[in-house]
Order: structure tokens, then C-alpha cells, then sequence
């Protein structure tokens, strides 16, 4: 099995592949993002800067080959990810994809996306025992809801996946995978280690995963992602109501901040978390009892 950049490479050909070939394994390993713009050079994110690949020309063929790649040539078989402007790739690595909008002429959204004028790699991450403090403070003495609190790019997507590897390594569960980011399925395979016990539910809205969840798995425990619409909360609820532990995220500079949030608030009134994990934008981690 390879790693997730040999997989990134895999969709790519010509100058920014041999480019990419002729770096160091470290250095490769550092890359977050590989973009490729037409008639413009590659670029780089690492560690949250863009570097320019000078001299390593992108055609509008080698974008159209990423593109067909990543789809698997079976464009007809990803109309959710073609309206949305990504997919999941081998390996967990998502690719973005910049071009045409086509607009839906019955819901006035966007339908497909045409024309591609550039794509991004993400590689994907996995950050195994990151969680393993929370889930050590958070589960001692038996399974308990947990709310992940933090602001954007803090972590809360890597922590929320450790801590399913965690608990579905302990506990059935069943992760509602909304955005395929947790799990990174691909073809029917979690490329994310998120545990044997865990059954995936991926690209289903919250309610609608919940609820055939709940009905059909017989879960101990819940996870998803960042919630914030009454939809979520009632879906929450009713898996609450239903015996299973909630374990999910939402966006706050602290747990403090969280608490006057409405869809946290009413959680709370039902006794929905027995701990939280408070992310700083240095990802350092703050346990929280909750009484």
C-alpha cells in the first residue's frame, strides 16, 4: 500500500510530476497542497506557504488528466462531488476542482462545474494519537458524549478523527460523514484508519445519517462533524434519546464561547456531553469536565 503523496502522484504527468519525482522523500512528505493552474506554473503549500515551482509549465491537459483521474473517468457516477467542487481520491487526498459553473436551471445552484481551469491536491492527514490524552481523560470509566470546541483550523476535523480510530477500536459506532472528511471513503474503503468497529455513513446529511444509523446499526455512540443548524441538533437529540453518546464539533475561540451557542445550549440542557476538548489555533488541547 502506498502513502498518500505516492497517491497524489499518481494523478499527475509530465513536468509537475518528474518535478515532484526529483525532490527529496522528506521534502515530498511535507507538501500539503499541490495546485495546477493552466498556463501558469505548479505551486506548493507547505507548512502554510505557497511556494512557486519556477520553470514547471501546467497545461490545460495535464489539469484534464488530474481531473478525469481523481473521477475515475465515470464522471455520470459523482454528481454530488461534481456540484460540490471536489472529490476523494485514492489515498484520502481531496481534490478541488476550479472552473465553469453549470447552473441548475430548477434550483438555481450549481450543478456541475465545466471547463476546469485548475485543480488542488490536498494531501490528506492522519495524526494517529492526537486524541489519545482526550479519549484517555474523557472515557475513563466508561463511553460519554464529547464536544470538540475550537476556531477554524485548529484540528478539530484531525482530533474528531483519532477519536473515532479511539473509540471504534473500543465501541461499535457509527460516524455520520457529511464531507467524506473524517473517513476519506474511496470506493467503499475508509483510506483513513477510523476502527473496526465503526460503520461509515458517508456524504449523508446530518438528520438523514442519524436517523438510518440509529435505526439500522444499533450504534453506542454517534460522531460528526461540525454541527450549528436546528436540523443538526434535533438529529442529535434523537440519537440521544436513543441511548447513543454524541460526539461532535463546532466552531468557538473557546469552550467558554461555545456555551452561548444556541445549537450547544440546547445540548447541553440535555446532558448531551461529559467532557469537552478545547483546540487553540496552535493546536494545543484543553480537557473540560462537565458536571
Amino acid at each position: 500500500m502506498g502513502s498518500k503523496i505516492d497517491y497524489a502522484l499518481e494523478l499527475l504527468e509530465g513536468a509537475p510530476l518528474e518535478y515532484l519525482k526529483s525532490l527529496s522523500k522528506d521534502r515530498l512528505f511535507e507538501i500539503d497542497e499541490i495546485r495546477l493552474r493552466a498556463n501558469r506554473p505548479m505551486t506548493l503549500s507547505i507548512g502554510g506557504k505557497d511556494i512557486i515551482a519556477d520553470g514547471v509549465a501546467v497545461t490545460p491537459e495535464m489539469i484534464d488528466r488530474v481531473f478525469k483521474n481523481a473521477f475515475n473517468y465515470s464522471l455520470h457516477s459523482y454528481p454530488r462531488e461534481l456540484s460540490s467542487g471536489y472529490v476523494t481520491a485514492r489515498g484520502g487526498n481531496r481534490v478541488g476542482i476550479c472552473g465553469t459553473a453549470v447552473i441548475s436551471q430548477e434550483s438555481a445552484s450549481v450543478s456541475a462545474v465545466k471547463k476546469i481551469s485548475s485543480v488542488n491536491i490536498r494531501i490528506a492527514r492522519e495524526i494517529k494519537g492526537c486524541a489519545a490524552e482526550v479519549a484517555e481523560r474523557c472515557l475513563f470509566g466508561g463511553l460519554c458524549g464529547i464536544l470538540v470546541t475550537g476556531p477554524p483550523s485548529s484540528g478539530k476535523t484531525t482530533l474528531l478523527r483519532d477519536l473515532c480510530r479511539i473509540i471504534g477500536n473500543r465501541f461499535r459506532i457509527s460516524l455520520i460523514d457529511e464531507q467524506n472528511e473524517i473517513a476519506a471513503v474511496w470506493q467503499c474503503v475508509p483510506q483513513n484508519d477510523v476502527g473496526v468497529l465503526t460503520d461509515v455513513f458517508t456524504g449523508y446529511p446530518k438528520p438523514a445519517g442519524v436517523e438510518a444509523a440509529i435505526r439500522t446499526m444499533s450504534p453506542r455512540a454517534v460522531i460528526v462533524d461540525e454541527i450549528g443548524t436546528p436540523g443538526d441538533v434535533e438529529a442529535l437529540g434523537y440519537a440521544l434519546h436513543s441511548g447513543a453518546a454524541l460526539i461532535t464539533a463546532v466552531h468557538a475561540v473557546s469552550f467558554e464561547e461555545a456555551l452561548k451557542k444556541p445549537a450547544v445550549i440546547k445540548l447541553m440542557k440535555e446532558n448531551a456531553f461529559g467532557c469537552a476538548a478545547e483546540l487553540s489555533r496552535q493546536r494545543s488541547v484543553r480537557v473540560v469536565k462537565i458536571d
